[in-house]
């Protein structure tokens, strides 16, 4: 009895353990399908609710600006190396090569 009763519980673990899918909580509506939602923020760093990237060739030089608006002239600064306590992301330290594109005028 022992022995069945052990492999049933083995069978009932694998088989769970088989039938993986992703677990999301119900939603409140159980017609409605809940958005996933993301668990990292793909920005660098957040201020003032904006998200801010580094640039290392941004239209006033160096520094960060808000994501995506680098090239924008008049656009985005935030500031340079050290503004709000900020470090240089390692792999952009070694970039000193001019870029092949123009700046862009504000959008």
């Amino acid at each position: 009895m022992r022995k069945l009763v052990l492999r049933l519980v083995t069978v009932a673990a694998l088989g769970a353990a088989l039938t993986g899918g992703r677990a999301h909580a119900a939603p409140a509506a159980p017609d409605v399908i809940a958005a996933p939602v993301a668990l990292a923020e793909p920005a660098q760093f957040i201020y003032g609710g904006r998200p801010y990237c580094w640039y290392p060739y941004g239209w006033a030089g160096a520094g960060w600006y808000w994501c995506g608006y680098g090239t924008y002239v008049g656009v985005g600064w935030g500031g340079a190396y050290g503004w709000n306590g900020w470090a240089v992301p390692r792999h952009h330290r070694a970039a000193r090569v001019t870029p092949p594109y123009r700046f862009r005028p504000e959008p």
